[in-house]
């Protein structure tokens, strides 16, 4: 990430400033030997891990420039990305949130567009007849705006981070950046795709590590948050009630393929029972 960003950085005489949020990988002082005698890299380490919204922030704070683009560690940005995703700050002074075209490390798409995570939005995406019309399977090949980007390459202008409280720190880990531009959009500041742009992701690359392959049980809580702040009446019993019967589909479908689960840990019993009981239990732990 920093080797893609380090030649445009340092031609647009901007900063690059790295947190590292408690890792135990010794990937600051790597980071540090490569890039430390640069006059645009800075490395800052926090003594624990903030979560994603709380480094985020931290990480903010102090920054004096008018643009901020956040990426995540596991990004590449590919040679003119950065410089695209600057000038589109200036065309769109309104924007909220500017993101770019995400690939995945083979160059194919990494669909990047969603809708705000309302249970109604959630069930018609997994309908066929329906799910056609949903942002993630919109053609991602235009400028266009859309509710919400998945937040691995945020541009946004620090002033308006900070006129609406910047990242909600109850959210340690997914779903952060949903919620900060759920916020944006109620002030009239949507989000901008612009796939001229375009940043190699390795999704999930930091909390695989972390949490292992079932990180996806953790969108489960972040739902639950994202719904217990901005949901309506009924959204959280629709989520669950919607949720527990996707579970309940993947686990025979699983049972009926055994090839599924082999390639994919949603449709394992285990994963299946470890979903029903993050969906229903009482004692719901922060993530």
């Amino acid at each position: 990430m920093i080797e893609s960003l380090a030649d445009p950085v340092e031609k647009l005489h901007g900063e690059l400033i790295v947190f590292d949020n408690d890792s135990r990988d010794d990937s600051d002082r790597i980071a540090l030997d490569a890039w430390g005698d640069r006059s645009w890299f800075t490395l800052i380490k926090s003594p624990e891990n903030l979560g994603f919204a709380g480094g985020a922030n931290k990480a903010i704070e102090n920054i004096n420039a008018e643009i901020i683009v956040l990426a995540n560690s596991d990004t590449i940005f590919l040679p003119g990305s950065l410089q695209v995703l600057l000038d589109a700050v200036d065309r769109y002074p309104e924007a909220g949130i500017i993101g770019p075209k995400l690939l995945w490390p083979d160059g194919t798409l990494q669909r990047s567009l969603r809708d705000f995570p309302f249970p109604v939005r959630l069930i018609a995406e997994h309908i066929p007849v329906f799910g056609r019309k949903s942002a993630v399977n919109q053609p991602h090949n235009e400028e266009q705006t859309v509710d919400w980007l998945v937040g691995a390459v945020m541009v946004f202008r620090k002033e308006l981070f900070e006129d609406i409280g910047g990242f909600d720190e109850d959210f340690f880990f997914y779903h952060e950046e949903t919620e900060l531009q759920y916020r944006l959009s109620l002030k009239g500041h949507l989000s901008l795709f612009v796939p001229s742009a375009e940043v190699i992701h390795i999704e999930g690359a930091s909390a695989r590590k972390m949490f292992g392959r079932e990180t996806y049980l953790m969108y489960i809580q972040a739902k639950l948050k994202f719904l217990r702040k901005h949901g309506y009446t009924g959204s959280i019993a629709l989520f669950r009630l919607f949720m527990g019967l996707l579970q309940a589909c993947r686990l025979a479908g699983g049972l009926l393929n055994p090839g599924l689960p082999r390639r994919d840990i949603r449709y394992t019993a285990p994963y299946c029972r470890r979903a029903f009981h993050e969906l229903f239990r009482r004692n719901r732990r922060d993530y």
